[in-house]
């Protein structure tokens, strides 16, 4: 008896070959995103908590020249923080991501500081982003400036 299965592997070798460029696809979407960033930050202190507003100018990879506005919630003894991010390109194009912090002191009045963004969409060419980058950067405590760059990825599917 002659078993005639080229259909049925047909469909396999279809699905197969559907899947892994989708899994590659997927892979070659995020692209890396870098930039640089110099703010000010101001805020109120209700112990043990001080709230954060950031705002700042930088240049970054699909965002160009641009401005931020980050709100952060900051647990002073332990120097952690969590908040949102609003990153606005030159055409008004909104970039929106969490963000989670933790700060370290590296003197009396600065700070070194970690922060891990991720990315939940915006508008314009953001409006289906994601992807994470991590913030490295300083604060003077007594001036309020803070500078630092970021690295990481950003889907790639934006033009």
């Amino acid at each position: 008896m002659k078993i005639r299965r080229p259909p049925f592997l047909a469909v396999v070798v279809v699905t197969a070959v559907s899947l892994a460029s989708i899994a590659v696809s997927a892979v070659a979407a995020q692209t890396p995103f870098k930039g640089t960033v110099t703010a000010v930050e101001t805020g109120m202190i209700v112990f043990p908590t001080r709230f954060l507003d950031r705002e700042g100018t930088g240049t970054a990879t699909y965002l160009g020249r641009y401005t931020e506005h980050v709100t952060m919630v900051i647990n002073i003894p332990t120097l952690s923080s969590t908040g949102a991010a609003r990153f606005t390109a030159a055409n008004g194009d909104v970039l929106l991501a969490t963000v989670a912090g933790q700060a370290t002191r590296t003197n009396p009045t600065t700070l070194s500081i970690v922060e891990l963004y991720t990315i939940t969409g915006g508008t314009g060419r953001f409006a289906d982003a994601t992807g994470s980058f991590t913030l490295n950067s300083t604060v003077d405590q007594v001036t309020g400036v803070s500078s630092g760059t970021f690295s990481g990825a950003i889907d790639r599917s934006l033009p």
